[in-house]
């Protein structure tokens, strides 16, 4: 019976020392505007609401389009696990002269 318990202690610390799975938190660290999800990503930004100073606080920096009119389209990319990535899925975004978020969109 002790045989018994000593294994089942041994075996249960073993356990404790692995190291634990990586999740998308942990996963590798993003470049620059990427995102690990579009949708997720879209949720934490209003449109009408959001100014760019939000979206860069919520998302980080991102690839940046310029228009002489004053607007600007922000482009986030999603991260791929994957060494041979499909076409990444985008989260587009649109802000008016104001820097108020006026669009958004997942492509």
């Amino acid at each position: 019976m002790r045989l018994l318990l000593a294994a089942c202690l041994v075996m249960g610390g073993c356990v404790l020392l692995e190291s634990p799975t990586k999740t998308p938190e942990t996963a590798a660290p993003l470049g620059q505007a990427e995102i690990r999800s579009a949708p997720g990503a879209a949720d934490k930004i209003s449109v009408g609401k959001s100014n760019k100073a939000d979206v860069r606080a919520a998302l980080g920096d991102a690839i940046v389009v310029d228009f002489e009119s004053g607007y600007e389209v922000w482009v986030y990319r999603e991260h791929s696990r994957e060494k041979a990535p499909p076409p990444a899925t985008e989260l587009v975004l649109l802000f008016d002269p104001s820097g108020t978020l006026t669009k958004k969109r997942i492509r």
